[in-house]
Parts: structure tokens; C-alpha cells; sequence
């Protein structure tokens, strides 16, 4: 179907005012032709004002100003140059004075729809441009790699109205893949699901390139599934289906997974692509955690990881916090370092036995380097303390982070501890800079000092020294 059969053109004013044959012109060049107002807006507005009113100023204003962002085209008869110049100024986008030559009008016609076109475009392309922002700023503030992905598919499950959204780790030759994120359900965060049901995943991962299905209720790479459904008697509401991989290291690592449901807004190509952009950030995230990965395992080689916490050893501590500091220094940035205490560890020993209370400290510092964002550092400070270096976070923040890692706490079942039975913390925390800190050491006599003032005075048991 031609692109021109879509744009509706709105003739208004005095049809006798029109020029012979102009609604005929009209028609054959393929442009739906209305001559009264509907609830559906117009591409282009052309107007033919009677022949003796001598001021047309606020017909066009009007016309203008019901029709925004539709372009208003003014008829004249001969001789009305004056009008001419009053409807321009009045916002007409364009005026012809009779005789009008109809091909002339025509040529001119498509100039001002297809502007139109260009303008809607620019102003696509912007607010693409303004939430692929807006939706990194709210990534960067994310702390762990399924909070990044719950935000991806969020925001782009809200941008484009879409019924399903999610991310789902898969790679070549797996029947299963794993959702860790889904823009409808946020409490759904590890969920296995069976590939075969999904052949638009299969495809992606398969061919390594983007898979779009406008209609899943046609498409032959649906054909099985849907004698599923038929012999199942299932009700599927599905209509379109996107499946977008994502690569790690030059291979097939997930996919970003779209779906609509009949009655949906249609995914357009810039939406496709807008969501690729996603995937492709997506992509950098499993990346860095490949990579953090990689780190530890190096580090657990090079004997610089505590054996029973997975954390790093206090000598990898020291020369993490160097490093912070000086950088922080140079640069004039921040940092805090926070000191996490496990309180009534010896209860646990005395009640449980000391191998309980090890399964604890391995438990609470493998879930403190899953809270962990990237760049953060984590190492075991002695028996039953933790410390962590976060940049860029002031005292605020080290308090927060603090509060987030409770929440987890309460929401996790300690095996030895059984349910319902959460381990208390106490955390002392110093945010740098700090006048009192001009070594690296001084900031742990600073931490120290802030970890015993939360044990023993702070209602909250956070302490946090520091003016950043």
C-alpha cells in the first residue's frame, strides 16, 4: 500500500471557493480526503475562506491553534495578495492565490506532509535520545547486575506500553534459559523456563541476529507451538514478539524479550532498535561482571582471598584503600569505608558450635558480594567484621547502603540460624574526605572509632563520621 494512502487531508472552508477538480487531484494521488472533522487528527489542513470576507486573520489563527502541529494550507482567489501576506502571518504554513496550478498544489502538498513527517521523526529521535539518558542515569545508580536489568526492562516496558518484557540468559544449545528480570512481575528474578515454548529466544541465540514476528498467529517459525496451543486448547492473547541477543566476550549470553498483546501500541523499527540499544547495555553489565569474576578467581589463586569468607584478605584491603585514597585525593573525589560488624557471633559459637558460626561468615560474605556494585571492595577485617571500600559515596550513602543490606538480611533464610532468625549488624562507617584523615591509615582509627560508637550509642547501630 502506498505510504501516501495513510496522510488525511481536511478540507475546510467554502467548497465553492475551491479551485475545479481539487478534491479529484486529491484522491488519484492517494491522500484520504474528509470535508468534516473526526476525532482522527489530519496530516494537513486546507482551507478555502469565502470569497468576500475581506479579513481571514482569525480563521487561520483558529484553524492553527485546533490543529497543532498540522500544517494549514490557505486557498485564495485572484487578486487577494493582501490576505495572502495576513494568512502567513496569521500561521498559515502556506498560501496560493488563484489561478492555482493543481499539480503545483500537489508538489507542494507533499513538501509540507513530508516536513511534517521529518519534524515527528526529529522529535522521536530526541525523546529516544532524552530516556536512553534518563534510563542510564537510573542504571549507574544500580547496585547489582539483576537491579540493572529489573531497570531495563521497567523502563522499557513503561516506554512502549508493552503486556511483557524481560531478560533471559541463555546461550547456544541450551533448552532452558534463566529470567532474571521481568518488567510485569519485578519479584520474579530466577526463573527457569523451557526454551521450546519460546522459538523466537531459540531463534536469536541460533541465528545470532535481532528476530521480529509482527504476527506470531502466522509466522511459520511459530507453526509448532501454535499446534500446541490448538491441541492444548490454550487461549494465547500474543501478538507480536521481539527477541534481541546479547553478546559477552563475542558470544551469545541472553536475550532482551519483548511481547505484545493484541490491542497493544505496534512496535515500530525505531522502537526495535531503541530496545536493541537496551540489549546492548545489557551486554556491557554481564561483561563487567564476567570480568569481577575473572578478578576473584585470580585473586583466590594468588592466595590474596580470605579461605572461608570468599571476601579479600586484610592485605588486599590495604592496598585497596591505598589506592582510593590517593586517587581520591588527586582527583578530589569521595569515598567511604564502612565497617561491618556481625553482633552476638559468639552466642551463635557458643549455641550452634563453631562450625555454624563459619557457615555464617561464608554465607553473609558471599551476599555481601552479591550487594556489592562493580566497583566496590569487600574484604574480611577480622573474626567476625567486614570492611568495604565504596567509591563515590559519601556517609549518606555507606548509611544506605547499610539499610539495604538489613532488608536483604531479612528477607534471606540463614540455614543455621533457621526462619524468622536474622543475624544483627553494627557499622561504623567514615566518608572521606575527612579533616582527620591524611593517611590511609587514619581512616581505619577513624572507622574503628565510628563502629564502636554504633555498638555502644547509636540507636540505629550505624555511626557515620565525615563531612563529605
Amino acid at each position: 500500500m502506498p505510504e501516501s494512502v495513510r496522510h488525511r487531508i481536511l478540507l475546510l472552508g467554502n467548497p465553492t471557493s475551491r479551485p475545479e477538480g481539487l478534491e479529484r487531484v486529491l484522491v488519484r494521488g492517494g491522500f484520504q480526503v474528509d470535508q468534516t472533522p473526526s476525532g482522527a487528527p489530519a496530516d494537513l489542513l486546507l482551507y478555502t475562506p469565502d470569497a468576500n470576507v475581506q479579513s481571514i486573520t482569525d480563521e487561520v489563527r483558529a484553524l492553527v491553534t485546533q490543529a497543532p502541529g498540522s500544517p494549514v494550507v490557505v486557498l485564495l482567489g485572484e487578486g487577494r495578495t493582501s490576505a495572502a501576506t495576513d494568512a502567513l502571518l496569521a500561521g498559515a504554513s502556506d498560501v496560493l492565490v488563484a489561478p492555482i496550478h493543481l499539480p503545483e498544489l500537489r508538489a507542494r502538498l507533499d513538501v509540507h506532509i513530508r516536513a511534517r513527517a521529518e519534524v515527528r521523526e526529529a522529535a522521536e529521535a530526541l525523546r529516544a535520545r532524552d530516556l536512553l539518558f534518563d534510563i542510564f542515569q537510573e542504571v549507574s545508580s544500580a547496585l547489582r547486575p539483576d537491579e540493572i536489568f529489573q531497570t531495563l526492562v521497567r523502563r522499557v516496558g513503561q516506554a512502549f506500553g508493552l503486556s511483557h518484557c524481560s531478560f533471559v540468559l541463555t546461550s547456544p544449545g541450551d533448552d532452558k534459559g534463566r529470567v532474571v528480570a521481568v518488567f510485569e512481575n519485578p519479584a520474579i528474578r530466577d526463573l527457569r523456563v523451557d526454551l521450546e515454548r519460546y522459538p523466537e529466544i531459540q531463534e536469536a541465540i541460533r541465528t545470532e541476529r535481532p528476530v521480529v514476528i509482527h504476527d506470531v498467529h502466522q509466522h511459520p517459525l511459530f507453526a509448532a507451538i501454535r499446534q500446541h496451543w490448538s491441541q492444548h486448547k490454550v487461549e494465547v492473547n500474543v501478538q507480536s514478539a521481539v527477541a534481541l541477543p546479547v553478546f559477552v566476550q563475542g558470544r551469545p549470553a541472553g536475550v532482551f524479550f519483548l511481547r505484545t498483546e493484541k490491542g497493544d501500541p505496534q512496535l515500530k523499527p525505531a522502537d526495535v532498535a531503541f530496545a536493541n540499544t537496551i540489549a546492548q547495555a545489557a551486554a556491557r553489565v554481564l561483561e563487567n561482571e564476567e570480568r569481577r569474576s575473572a578478578i576473584y578467581r585470580r585473586q583466590v589463586n594468588a592466595g590474596t582471598t580470605d579461605e572461608l569468607t570468599g571476601c579479600a584478605s586484610l592485605d588486599s584491603l590495604d592496598r585497596r584503600l591505598r589506592d582510593e585514597f590517593e586517587r581520591a585525593r588527586r582527583y578530589s573525589l569521595h569515598f567511604s569505608l564502612v565497617l561491618i560488624d556481625i553482633d552476638r557471633l559468639r552466642e551463635i559459637n557458643e549455641r550452634l558450635s563453631f562450625a555454624a558460626g563459619d557457615r555464617l561468615l561464608a554465607e553473609i560474605g558471599a551476599m555481601l558480594q552479591r550487594e556489592l556494585r562493580a566497583p566496590d571492595f569487600v574484604a574480611r577485617y577480622g573474626g567476625d567484621e567486614y570492611a568495604c571500600v565504596l567509591p563515590e559515596t559519601d556517609g549518606p550513602g555507606g548509611r544506605h547502603f547499610i539499610e539495604r543490606l538489613r532488608r536483604v538480611f531479612q528477607r534471606h533464610t540463614f540455614a543455621d540460624l533457621g526462619p524468622g532468625n536474622v543475624p544483627s549488624i553494627s557499622s561504623g562507617i567514615v566518608a572521606y574526605p575527612h579533616p582527620a584523615a591524611l593517611r590511609p591509615e587514619d581512616l581505619f582509627t577513624l572507622v574503628e572509632t565510628a563502629l564502636q560508637k554504633a555498638k555502644t550509642g547509636a540507636p540505629d547501630g550505624i555511626a557515620v563520621v565525615g563531612v563529605a
